[in-house]
This record gives structure tokens, C-alpha cells and sequence, in this order.
């Protein structure tokens, strides 16, 4: 680990995967312990996926091209930080979580974003693209999510249920 060398003088607006307002989340119904990371991690602030083998058991690659995302994971400091590691944003196997599938949250796009357009779920790695809604982005599909606050590509954006322009 480097150590620091410089100091801003602003708070950061938020962080990838944290709540980005009061507005109410709404987690994916299933009961207590419903959803459970199959046996890859998973990575926080993107979207997941049930696996062919259950349907409580879900990961950040799709079982088919067409497949419909579970919902969002929210960053809730549940990766687990190993030998040699500084940080991880990875959930470990075995896990149970809780996608989301209503909220407002902070994330970073591999796209630039704009408000009004639809988030896309990787059907690879579960990473966030921006669209028009409708259209196709290749090794993407189309979730119930907007972008309420663009950005560029890599800078957080908004995405929510709740605002849809």
C-alpha cells in the first residue's frame, strides 16, 4: 500500500454501491436467507443473477443471454478483505445477501451516462452500461433501473427506480 500524498478538501459525493437518497429500497422477495452467492464471488455494486442450479443461488454471470438480473447488490460492507489485499468489493461464496431491486444508489458505468437512459446488467460480470430504453447493448440486458445522475465513464453516476428521467 502507497502511502497517502495528498489530502482533498471536499467530502466524495458518495460511494459505488451506497444508497444516494432517502428514498425506500426494496430488496428482492424470497424469505430469510433466501439468496445465497453460488461458489464465485460476487461484486458489490453491480447486478446479479440466479444461477442454473437454483433459484436462491445467484452470481454476476448469467446462465443464458436473455436472462433477467435478480436485482442490484448494495454495498453494505459485507466483502471480506484477504491476506495481501488493501480493499475488496468482493462478496465471498457461501454468502447470503439481499439484492435489491427498488432504491437509489451510486454506481460507476462502463458507459457514459445520461439522465433518462436505462441501466444494462453484463451478462458476464454483472457491471453496469447505459442506453436508450428498448435498445440492445450487446452483452447487456435491460434492467428496471434509470440513470437518474449521469457522469462519465468510470465517475459515479445515480441509478433508481424511483426517478426515471
Amino acid at each position: 500500500m502507497a502511502f497517502q500524498s495528498s489530502v482533498n478538501i471536499y467530502r466524495g459525493v458518495g460511494q459505488v454501491g451506497q444508497p444516494a437518497s432517502t428514498s425506500p429500497i426494496i430488496a428482492a422477495a424470497g424469505g430469510p436467507g433466501a439468496y445465497q452467492v453460488g461458489t464465485a464471488a460476487v461484486n458489490i455494486a453491480s447486478f446479479v443473477f440466479r444461477t442454473a442450479t437454483g433459484a436462491k443461488t445467484v452470481t454476476n454471470v448469467a446462465p443464458a443471454a436473455d436472462s433477467v438480473p435478480v436485482g442490484f447488490i448494495q454495498n453494505l460492507g459485507q466483502a471480506i478483505i484477504t491476506t495481501g489485499e488493501n480493499n475488496s468489493m468482493s462478496i465471498a461464496a457461501g454468502v447470503e445477501i439481499s439484492p435489491k431491486v427498488g432504491g437509489d444508489f451510486w454506481a460507476k458505468s462502463s458507459t457514459v451516462a445520461t439522465e433518462g437512459q436505462k441501466v444494462f446488467a453484463s451478462v458476464t460480470d454483472g457491471s453496469i452500461a447505459t442506453g436508450a430504453a428498448g435498445a440492445t447493448v450487446t452483452g447487456y440486458v435491460e434492467t428496471s433501473f434509470y440513470v437518474s445522475q449521469g457522469a462519465a465513464v468510470g465517475d459515479l453516476i445515480i441509478i433508481s427506480t424511483w426517478s426515471k428521467q
